[in-house]
């Protein structure tokens, strides 16, 4: 019989079976007969490395050790820190490994590690439960720490990609499950199943139901994606669950419902669903919505009887089209873009402001691509009162700020949380964050007394030096894009030096605006839908990340293509939404659509903006609002910023332009707003002012139906109902001709706390 001695060197890995006998401190043991006749290998197969960063920290993650509630908070938990989301695989390992004296992780006796005895709750833990003992990451855990809990190691493959599959599946009713797969990518080549380590939440438990294992079940009705976070990377999973009967093969269903592309490709999502639109809108509907989506304004008397008298098919193209070439368009988008761009006189000094809101102005009623006008504020120098895109750079100023500016504004990022730690939902990093943050670190402002030393003019100006470092390593970030290398933007051209003209800006500029960077003609697109739609095909409509995934990924990327196409002409974006049928339906929801407020089967009414409104409110009663230092006759579609006094604009959501989030301005009702429409000064002012609509008209002798028309046309845009006329009518049958002007003045203040003339439906 063959005899073998050896002496234990270290713990076997578990797994691995050793083809030799074990000798301990001298003592012989005998191998067994079937194993005696085998040859005897010399070598051993190493058991499989166990990474740090690619198998441990996703334990964590996965477990919710490292989110923000836990150890991922800005301080941590009982004294233990991990970075959010493991986005820093050095600093885990750090504070995992050499803190706590090895009692956090023990090699030499594992199952008596922190690591272990915590979240097992074999020990108090504030987090609860979060391992069990015996599971798969439990064994995981343990084994690394078996095998000498190694270091994260710089020269192996790091993970490049997350995919999901399926990455859209309709689930055709409640019950049905599904289970998912999520593989990760390597700098290397290979791939791998990281389901079981994988962190999936769904979206919306309403319509679907998600298990950490990946295990989907349909629960309700409509649309919404799983979220699938990995080692840094996120992906999602759409699912959906049809209203009705889904049509088979939606992509090859006719439909004669169909006037141009865009309408082809909410119908194909809407058969998906199992969803039937809305019938179209009549025109008095329609003309006092284009109005307000396009210009602010209420169509007068004189402009509805001509559309309606107008029988031609293409009369709604041609009001489009004369709405756009108005005055009042320029007028209406500049308050839009000017809360965008934050233009107000606390931050800019009155001249800086108006210099600001003027060229803004003059860009819309130009209708200069918004490529160029992005890029001229981006590249702009020089005086704040002479050069009105200078002041950008007043607002914000300093890299940090201009970086979440530019971002979010221009490509709907919202790049906040990555100022701190990696971001929890995105694949923005710190590094992302302040390498995007460089392309700024040379923007600097000088004071100039061309104006006088009380002026308070700024020149913008690039400085010669300026830097941005990394707050936690102290490294020095050079700019770079998000996402992408900006060699892309030329075929074969080498990475371009953001130095080499002495103005980092023109390469942030020259990738910011190319049309090869999806994200700006996305986010545009995106932004000019949801204000006609009052929803966006991202919502909220400045937060497009990969974890936040449009209810139509198609009809987007047709958009921004099409906007792109035709040199980002913003008008061109406009008419060709007003065009569509899904725009033109009616707001009435239908038996099969009511439940759908995320597919355009039905216009969706939307609250009125405060200017405009307030507008409305003086077209209807006849009057005009005086505001301070500006001229009589100045609407509030034209005030250049929020400091124009007006009390009645800032309970309506008025924003003060303090931040670029679209959430500034509130759209939401209030008991304020209700009592100051109801029983308000301003508008029981307006409606019995002695020069107003009502006192005119009795003035010059109008009669009773004569009246309550106009009164309708001016608030609604449409005649009253015969039962409405039967009831106001027949109350001033019985009214002493001296109070007729208190009865008309009572209906026209009803008209205007109506819902029907506080939305845009």
């Amino acid at each position: 019989m063959t005899f073998v001695r050896c002496r234990i060197a270290k713990m076997l890995v578990p797994g691995v079976v050793a083809a030799a006998a074990i000798a301990c401190s001298g003592r012989t043991l005998a191998l067994p007969p079937t194993l005696a006749a085998a040859p005897i290998s010399t070598s051993v197969k190493a058991a499989p490395k166990i990474s740090f960063t690619n198998d441990i920290e996703p334990v964590l993650t996965r477990n919710g050790c490292n989110q923000g509630p836990c150890h991922g908070s800005q301080f941590g938990k009982g004294g233990y820190k991990l970075s959010l989301a493991g986005f820093d695989s050095d600093l885990d390992y750090q504070n995992t490994v050499k803190q706590a004296a090895s009692r956090r992780v023990s090699l030499t006796d594992p199952a008596n590690s922190l690591l272990l005895l915590k979240p097992t709750m074999s020990v108090p833990h504030g987090g609860g439960m979060r391992l069990v003992k015996g599971s798969p990451d439990y064994q995981l855990l343990a084994q690394w720490m078996r095998s000498g809990a190694a270091p994260p190691d710089p020269t192996e493959a790091v993970i490049t990609s997350v995919e999901v599959m399926p990455s859209e599946q309709v689930l055709p009713k409640p019950g049905v499950t599904l289970q998912l797969k999520v593989i990760a990518r390597y700098s290397d080549g290979s791939k791998r199943d990281v389901t079981a380590h994988a962190r999936l939440s769904t979206l919306n438990d309403a319509v679907v139901a998600c298990t950490l294992e990946g295990k989907v079940t349909a629960s309700g009705r409509g649309q919404t994606a799983i979220m699938v976070r990995y080692s840094g990377l996120a992906t999602v999973a759409t699912m959906m669950v049809p209203y009705g009967k889904a049509a088979p093969h939606p992509q090859k269903s006719p439909t004669n419902d169909v006037a141009n592309p865009v309408d082809a490709l909410i119908t194909r999502k809407q058969l998906q669903l199992g969803l039937a639109a809305s019938p179209i809108c009549d025109d008095r509907t329609f003309i006092r919505r284009v109005y307000l989506d396009l210009i602010g304004t209420v169509p007068n008397q004189k402009e509805v009887d001509a559309f309606l008298a107008d029988k031609t098919p293409e009369r709604r193209t041609v009001l489009i089209d004369a709405l756009l070439a108005r005055p009042e368009y320029a007028d209406y988008w500049t308050l839009k873009w000017g809360d965008l761009l934050r233009s107000n006189r606390p931050a800019l000094g009155v001249k800086g402001m108006w210099s600001f809101s003027n060229w803004i102005h003059d860009q819309l009623r130009q209708n200069r691509p918004v490529d160029a006008f992005v890029r001229d504020l981006i590249l702009a120098q020089g005086s704040t009162f002479t050069n009105g895109p200078s002041n950008y750079y007043r607002v914000a100023s300093n890299p940090q700020d201009l970086a979440e500016t530019t971002s979010e504004v221009f490509l709907g990022l919202r790049l906040q949380c990555a100022k701190c730690h990696h971001h929890p939902f995105e694949k923005w990093s710190q590094g992302d964050y302040y390498q995007f943050a460089a392309f700024f670190a040379r923007v600097g402002l000088k004071g100039s007394g061309d104006f006088g030393v009380f002026g308070n003019e700024n020149v913008v100006k690039i400085q010669d030096g300026g830097e941005v470092y990394h707050p936690k390593t102290g490294s020095l970030m050079r700019p770079a894009a998000l996402g992408v290398q900006q060699a892309v933007l030329k075929s074969g051209a080498q990475k371009p030096d953001p130095d080499a003209d002495g103005d980092r800006r023109q390469a942030l500029a020259a990738w910011l605006t190319s049309p090869e960077n999806r994200l700006f003609a996305r986010n545009i697109a995106n932004r000019y839908w949801g204000y006609m739609f009052g929803n966006g095909i991202v919502n909220p409509i400045d937060d497009q990340r990969v974890t936040n995934p449009p209810t139509n990924p198609q009809l987007l990327d047709a958009l921004a293509d099409d906007l792109i196409k035709h040199h980002f002409d913003l008008k061109r974006l406009l008419r060709t939404i007003c065009t569509t049928r899904t725009y033109q339906r009616s707001s009435q929801a239908t038996p099969a659509n009511r439940f759908d407020d995320l597919f355009f089967t039905h216009y969706l009414p939307k609250r009125l903006p405060a200017e405009p409104l307030l507008d409305a409110v003086d077209y209807a009663c006849g009057t005009h609002e005086k505001y301070p230092d500006l001229p009589k006759g100045t609407r509030a579609i034209q005030l250049p910023d929020p400091s124009v006094s007006s009390d009645f604009l800032d309970v309506f959501g008025r924003p003060q332009r303090l931040i670029s989030c679209e959430c500034e301005r509130q759209a939401e009702p209030n008991l304020s707003q209700a009592l100051r429409m109801m029983n308000g000064e301003l508008v029981n002012r307006k409606a019995s002012q002695s020069d107003g609509r009502i006192a005119k008209l009795i003035a010059d002798g109008k009669s009773d139906p004569a009246i309550l028309n106009e009164i309708y046309n001016a608030a609604l845009v449409r005649l009253p109902s015969l039962n409405e006329k039967r009831t106001v009518l027949g109350l001033l049958a019985f009214t002493k001709p001296a109070e007729r002007k208190a009865v008309f003045e009572d209906v026209l203040v009803t008209l205007l706390n109506s819902k029907e003339f506080l939305f845009n439906h």
